[in-house]
């Protein structure tokens, strides 16, 4: 997939990481982003975090601050589309862990390729309870333009979305989730992702590719 193909290191992380804490003062969409984008530079500059034996524990770490700043739910309703509104809450609590679960293993393993890669915060757009915040990874000499999408939960500004150089990641899967409940059942959809993690897991995908 093209998403796949123009991650960086850091990209992949602000993906998930970026995709609610208490703060003395309301944060802008902005400033959320690049606090998620401190955090995550720090454990990636961690030496520590870089060894072999420590990847779980660095998983573990950017989990945490995934949640922080990244409304997993909600990333997980717009990748389904119009049929979440249908499924029981259990089916939309075991879809939304299940897509998380697929997302760590799908991007996370890149942990160890992290090369000093800067951001550079160009401007923020707000429109009611939605905003963007535009940036550039700037990975040696090339640069690339990502669009962060964040909503307001009334507590705090949530990542939703994340579109790099035009290819969204919500958009990206919800083409084949669509396409799994179109001929089949939610069921069918959780029982995808979940085949897709163990083969991650199992090393029998490379994870070079988003298709399930």
């Amino acid at each position: 997939m093209i998403f796949k193909k123009i991650s960086s290191p850091l990209l992949i992380l602000l993906l998930l990481a970026t995709l609610s804490s208490v703060a003395a003062a309301r944060q802008t969409p902005l400033e959320r982003v690049q606090e998620a984008s401190d955090k995550l530079i720090k454990v990636l500059s961690d030496p520590a975090m870089q060894e072999p034996g420590m990847h779980k524990q660095a998983v573990a770490r950017l989990r945490q601050t995934a949640e922080e700043y990244v409304d997993f739910r909600l990333v997980t309703m717009y990748a389904v589309g119009r049929q979440w509104l249908d499924m029981s809450q259990q089916m939309q609590e075991d879809l939304t862990e299940a897509f998380l679960q697929l997302l760590e293993r799908s991007y996370l393993k890149r942990i160890p390729a992290y090369g000093g890669q800067n951001v550079d915060y160009k401007k923020e757009l707000v429109s009611g309870k939605k905003a963007k915040v535009f940036t550039e990874i700037i990975d040696k000499d090339r640069k690339i333009v990502v669009e962060f999408r964040l909503r307001d939960t009334g507590e705090q500004w949530m990542v939703y979305d994340v579109v790099a150089e035009g290819v969204s990641l919500v958009s990206n899967y919800r083409t084949q989730f669509s396409h799994i409940l179109d001929k089949g059942t939610p069921e069918d959809l959780l029982h995808r992702i979940r085949e897709r993690i163990t083969k991650l897991d199992q090393g029998t995908d490379d994870g070079t590719t988003d298709t399930l």
